[in-house]
């Protein structure tokens, strides 16, 4: 056996090497105690087998999902992950200068904000392959959307069905920001109020986080009253809502019908179980890997991209209980 034939082995390489070999090879290494070192396999073979997770927020429950499936996703083919949020420049540009520099053999981005990324082009970041993934995606690279739009215009619709006639959207203020970017839950909800016939009505919140919901909510129904029905920007807010309305002597699903999106594990189990616009998690992360890959193998491959659409799932918050 060469010395070549054990290095192709420990360093998984895609070449030739009969079974029996293969764990001779592998059997010697663990009677050694042999551990490869990480940095010289990247030297030998130009891959680090590392994939970098960047996302917009970390804090949120629907990031965890996403982390969590991407890395089952690349684990599965031998990769590891390491995760990163955004940083922006004084300019208000995407800060790349850090991912760049990391030694990676590709990018993940999550729900990457509108807006100039230094050091991209083709799909490459710096030479590194990048997808970007989400509900916010850079349409000129790989990427897999999930549109929001006509599911969020079917919740609405649904509302409207259990008998809601006042249907506000509880949002964060980034309104300047979803107005730029055509946001898909922010068209799905005007389109189907017009639809409806009905006016829009819009509870902002300072920032997503469920602390800023409640003072928000509560204020607002101190002067406009409460409405029928509650379109949620995601299922988050949706749980400090319910709250909310609780503690001014509301009754979720009764007294106001609400509907969150993204589909977080927490909505089912939530009392009552929330009714939710779900994005394909699985789905989405399972086609990021593919494009990376193709990617890294062939740089110079057409750009590749998918649209996938999120499915609405109704339960008792918004069917009463």
């Amino acid at each position: 056996m060469s010395d070549a034939t054990a290095s192709r082995v420990l360093n998984g390489v895609d070449a030739p090497v009969a079974a029996e070999t293969r764990e001779r090879v592998l059997r010697i290494a663990e009677e050694m105690g042999y551990a490869p070192n990480l940095a010289a396999k990247a030297l030998a073979t130009g891959r680090t087998k590392t994939v970098a997770l960047w996302s917009v927020n970390l804090r949120a429950p629907h990031s965890s999902q996403v982390v969590y499936c991407t890395r089952d996703e690349i684990m599965k083919n031998d990769y590891d992950l390491t995760i990163s949020d955004f940083k922006f420049r004084a300019d208000g540009a995407l800060d790349t200068s850090r991912l760049i520099s990391w030694p990676v053999d590709g990018v993940i981005a999550v729900d990457l904000p509108r807006g100039p990324v230094p050091g991209l082009s083709n799909s490459l970041l710096g030479g590194k392959p990048l997808v970007s993934i989400g509900a916010y995606v850079l349409e000129n690279v790989d990427h897999v959307h999930v549109d929001f739009a006509p599911m969020s215009a079917a919740a609405i619709r649904h509302l409207h069905s259990v008998g809601c006639r006042r249907i506000a959207y509880l949002v964060p203020n980034w309104f300047e920001w979803f107005r730029s970017c055509d946001d898909a839950r922010l068209r799905g909800y005007e389109t189907a109020m017009a639809q409806l016939g009905l006016e829009t009505e819009f509870i902002v919140t300072e920032h997503e986080a469920r602390p800023a919901v409640g003072p928000a909510l509560k204020a607002h129904i101190a002067i406009h009253g409460a409405p029928d029905g509650l379109f949620c920007f995601n299922d988050n807010m949706t749980i400090a809502a319910a709250r909310a309305l609780r503690e001014v002597g509301l009754t979720p699903g009764r007294d106001v019908k609400l509907v969150g999106c993204d589909g977080i594990d927490d909505s089912a189990d939530f009392y009552p179980p929330l009714s939710t616009v779900v994005q394909p998690v699985e789905e989405m992360c399972a086609l990021a890997w593919a494009f990376l890959a193709r990617r890294i193998k062939d740089p110079e491959i057409p750009i590749q991209q998918m649209t996938l659409t999120a499915k609405l799932e109704i339960r008792e918050s918004s069917t009463g209980y």
